[in-house]
């Protein structure tokens, strides 16, 4: 009789762990080309690695692009399970569990073709007009920099157009943000401009695991599976490939 009943809780708990695991996630992002773009393949390429992962993970992802600020109040409180790019912080990590980084970010400046501007440090900046997105996570270091003239826009493509012109002497962003801007926006103008090569931050992207979703622990470590697995095959090798 205790031979059945332990048999029986652990087959109850066989079946509890395929369902959840099984079970539908809400997976909340923003728009950010090339990493997500409803207009792009597969939403873009941060989506389509994540989604992809967490499919093989054995889950049904559902996705819905949101603003920024909806993605994040919605997953903390448990409206969404998951967000499929995003950039760790402590205040974050206090609400949401971070996935191991499946896509790293770099942060690099662009400057006119020919222009005597070289980047190894900040200091090496010092007196450059330099244009930024408002609101923006270039990092303490950058945001704290005395003397560099910090000029602010609400998007990437203006502070490309006003580089063009001249108005300023630099840019920055993230590399892949850079030649989806230009190829999208300024493609016959493109190659006036030239990326400097050493970044000025790297970032990891995440995904970022509601902690009102009771196997968030669970979600985040077979997501890291899957995405070794899609890197052992040559999966995502192809995903990058693709949007590349």
């Amino acid at each position: 009789m205790n031979r059945f009943i332990l048999l029986l809780g652990a087959c109850m708990l066989l079946l509890s762990t395929t369902i959840a695991t099984a079970a539908e996630l809400k997976v909340a992002t923003s728009t950010w080309p090339p990493y997500v773009d409803k207009n792009l393949e597969k939403n873009g390429l941060a989506v389509h690695i994540a989604m992809t992962a967490l499919e093989r993970a054995g889950h049904t992802p559902v996705l819905k692009i949101e603003s920024w600020p909806r993605t994040l109040q919605g997953v903390n409180v448990g409206v969404y399970d998951v967000i499929a790019a995003a950039w760790y912080s402590d205040e974050r990590a206090q609400a949401f569990t971070f996935s191991k980084p499946y896509l790293v970010n770099q942060i690099k400046f662009i400057k006119r073709k020919g222009a005597p501007i070289q980047f190894n440090s900040l200091a090496d900046l010092k007196g450059r007009t330099i244009g930024i997105v408002q609101n923006y996570a270039y990092g303490a270091e950058f945001d704290q920099a005395s003397g560099l003239i910090k000029i602010a826009t609400n998007h990437v493509i203006q502070n490309l157009l006003r580089l063009s012109q001249g108005q300023i002497d630099l840019t920055l962003d993230d590399e892949r943000v850079l030649h989806h801007e230009l190829k999208q926006y300024m493609s016959q103008t493109a190659d006036q401009f030239e990326i400097l090569p050493k970044p000025l931050s790297e970032n990891g992207l995440h995904i970022a695991v509601s902690k009102k979703n009771p196997a968030h622990k669970e979600i985040a470590a077979a997501f890291e599976k899957a995405i070794d697995k899609m890197k052992a095959d040559g999966t995502y090798k192809a995903i990058i490939d693709l949007h590349d």
